[in-house]
């Protein structure tokens, strides 16, 4: 297998596509696919990276993707992304990769090639065996055609093991909040908060790893410093914590249409969900004001102790002009049902995998048996 070793060179398959380790380059065809192919459903949205696809997200992130052409005519007609970042993996920190971003323009999905070529690209250009031997993904639970695709044994793919059940419940914000002011984070709290992280963290899998470090140089420009964090103290000191993360300087959710009887309805339902608790659904071609509650952490799962950063956290979106509030939380976690019974969220279901060729099975089957915590919003 030819070995793509750096940015812009190109590898030639016999399916007349070429893939390269995309750069700046590339740039503005890799962000008008992810325009050009969003996810169907009762809602279509586009997952957007403007005004650039290799902005940090987050301090330390790594960003990379396989961008595939037609050899002929130059044409974008694919791309996969591969992240990595520091998590917490059997209980210490190491790097995690994550695989993402996976499309293929319309004309060309019945090319099963290029989803076995595109991995080879991966492999040989991005994979490292020794520091990421696995990688995790998520894909909607009802994409049923691409979870059977990617759970097929297709020769060359990286095996798609099925890790855990996943939830992100969006939540409505409030207009107007009986609460009082949230007790945010400052900068003096900023070793607090990342000892909570981490103490709570390390007891999951695969929770990502925050230290102080990484807070400190977030900054204004991330939209997590430390006073986006509404916290709780107790007197041994802050007991739990939740990011109040906008992501749109990087990462936009962008509605491009609805069902046809849900985009009758909607007047309707954007009314009824005032009253009920609801999240607002948006015209076609607008931006969900959307917010993360994350990174999350509260001292020995205390269920109640999250319920009320939530209710926190909404109110502090409320005052930033958010509409809607996103938190995910494997099926397996026990406070899932304390926020299923404290909000009323429409439920956004996905299957996490744990993506691998060959050289990272060992690895996968020696994991132990934690109880997952991937936060919403890497995913």
């Amino acid at each position: 297998m030819e070995r793509i070793a750096a940015e812009g060179s190109i590898a030639a398959r016999s399916s007349g596509i070429r893939f390269a380790v995309a750069g700046p380059a590339d740039d503005a065809d890799l962000r008008a696919l992810l325009r050009a192919n969003p996810m169907g459903g009762w809602v279509t949205v586009a997952m957007e990276r403007e005004p650039s696809y290799f902005a940090e997200l987050a301090r330390g992130e790594e960003h990379q993707a396989i961008i595939a052409r037609d050899g002929a005519t130059g044409e974008c007609v694919g791309m996969c992304a591969r992240s990595v970042r520091d998590a917490y993996i059997d209980g210490t920190v190491q790097p995690l990769g994550y695989i993402g971003e996976l499309r293929i323009a319309p004309k060309y999905r019945h090319r099963f090639r290029i989803i076995r070529e595109g991995f080879a690209a991966l492999r040989a250009a991005l994979h490292e065996p020794q520091r990421t031997p696995f990688y995790l993904t998520a894909i909607v639970a009802d994409n049923r055609s691409a979870r059977r695709l990617l759970e097929s044994e297709i020769p060359g793919k990286p095996t798609y093991r099925p890790f855990a059940a996943y939830r992100t419940l969006a939540i409505r914000v409030p207009r107007r909040s009986r609460r009082g002011d949230p007790d945010h984070g400052t900068d003096a709290d900023i070793p607090a908060i990342a000892a909570c992280l981490a103490r709570n963290h390390a007891r999951h899998q695969l929770a990502p790893a925050w230290s102080e470090a990484d807070l400190r140089a977030a900054g204004p420009s991330s939209g997590l410093e430390a006073r986006n964090f509404v916290v709780r103290r107790s007197s041994a000191g802050i007991s739990g914590c939740l990011g109040v993360w906008d992501q749109s300087r990087v990462r936009q959710t962008v509605v491009q249409g609805y069902h046809p009887r849900i985009a009758r309805l909607r007047p309707l339902l954007n009314m009824l969900g005032t009253v009920g608790g609801l999240p607002r659904l948006p015209p076609r071609g607008q931006a969900l004001r959307q917010v993360f509650l994350s990174p999350a952490a509260v001292d020995g799962d205390d269920a109640s102790g999250l319920v009320d950063l939530v209710r926190s956290g909404l109110v502090a979106a409320s005052r930033r002009g958010f509409d809607i509030a996103l938190i995910g939380l494997a099926e397996t976690n026990p406070m899932l049902s304390a926020l299923r019974k404290a909000f009323r969220a429409r439920e956004y279901p996905s299957q996490l995998y744990l993506v691998h060729w060959e050289d990272g099975r060992h690895r996968v089957d020696a994991l132990d048996a934690r109880t997952p915590h991937v936060e919403a919003c890497f995913l």
